[in-house]
């Protein structure tokens, strides 16, 4: 083998190590282009859970019926067939009052 065929040998060689790192890097930048979103979604959504885990309501009663106040400002009756009142869904049950707020197990008010 002469010189100038090694010299051309490693020329090739470069250049293919040079396309596979190409390839590589531009592989790595996708992954993360198309990773981050669903990344951000997991932060996002576990923020909102985190927010609505102290998210309760308080009860009274007004004029003989029960009314259900949520922290945001909302209010309503609760009645016998399910009704939403701010992100909660409340139940009059006869003897309790049934609520499921996000990010709480479903709960009761005596």
């Amino acid at each position: 083998m002469t010189s100038k065929t090694r010299a051309g040998s490693r020329g090739q060689s470069s250049v293919f190590t040079a396309v596979i790192m190409a390839l590589a890097i531009a592989a790595i930048i996708a992954a993360i282009a198309i990773s981050w979103p669903m990344v951000k979604s997991g932060f996002d959504k576990n923020s909102w859970a985190g927010s609505m885990g102290t998210y309760k309501l308080d009860f009274g009663a007004k004029g003989g019926e029960i009314y259900a106040y949520a922290q945001n400002g909302v209010s309503a009756v609760v009645n016998s067939t399910p009704g939403t009142v701010g992100y909660c869904i409340t139940y009059n049950g006869g003897d309790y009052i049934y609520y499921s707020c996000p990010s709480n197990t479903p709960s009761y008010q005596g």
